[in-house]
């Protein structure tokens, strides 16, 4: 399915039409779009409103500071401890599967075969350009948070998500700003008892890039949800 670049006219309809981009045209997201989106996001819920997200949004230079550092240090092979594995290991089923067909799907549109790791390796890399999106987003909260706190911070991430599309822009939610949390502290503003939770890559899809036309597979509905009457 091509990517839908149009605005989104509805919450099903951006539900629908949301996916995660990995390649963003060059072009700038207007300052009030963009504070539109943050503005109505406010409205998130959560838990006993405790509103325990922090956000940083990065645009132009500041954006440009952040990701060439972290570029540089990648390219010297040097690691920072990650505030949150990304995933349970070892995974099981059927999660497993669906994670290994994500990646296959994804690394064949862009023509990289299995046995090319260093290709693979390379092309990973692109999180860290925040996949040229014009706007980086840091999602920060303090350390003592605990899972329901976490789960809302997951609800005001989709609301930005779907926010997004309602302008036709895209998305790509990036857990992989987690193991830059050293670099991430040397250019925000957070205190020492938050720490990163999440990133986020923002701005206006290319539809002319292979792996926009990525659309993961999803379970079906009985394998997911049970009615009880």
């Amino acid at each position: 399915m091509p990517l839908n670049t149009d605005k989104s006219s509805s919450v099903t309809d951006a539900l629908m039409t949301r996916i995660t981009v990995r390649d963003f045209l060059d072009k700038p997201v207007p300052d009030d779009v963009l504070k539109g989106i943050f503005e109505t996001a406010r409205r998130t819920a959560s838990g006993g409103n405790l509103q325990p997200w922090r956000i940083h949004v990065m645009t132009g230079e500041a954006l440009d500071k952040f990701r060439n550092d972290a570029l540089a240090k990648m390219m010297k092979g040097q690691m920072e401890k990650e505030t949150h594995p990304a995933y349970p290991s070892p995974l099981w089923e059927p999660q497993r599967s669906w994670r290994y067909k994500l990646g296959e799907d994804m690394y064949g549109l862009v023509g990289i075969p299995r046995e090319d790791k260093p290709a693979r390796m390379r092309w990973l890399a692109n999180n860290v350009r925040f996949f040229g999106a014009p706007v980086g987003i840091i999602i920060t909260g303090n350390k003592k948070l605990g899972m329901p706190q976490h789960l809302d911070i997951g609800i005001y991430v989709q609301s930005l998500m779907l926010l997004a599309r309602e302008a036709g822009l895209h998305t790509a939610p990036q857990g992989w700003w987690r193991i830059w949390p050293d670099t991430a502290r040397e250019h925000l503003d957070f205190p020492g008892d938050e720490e990163v939770l999440v990133g986020m890559s923002l701005g206006y899809g290319n539809p002319d890039a292979k792996v926009n036309d990525l659309w993961a597979d999803r379970a079906e509905l009985n394998e997911l949800v049970h009615f009880y009457s």
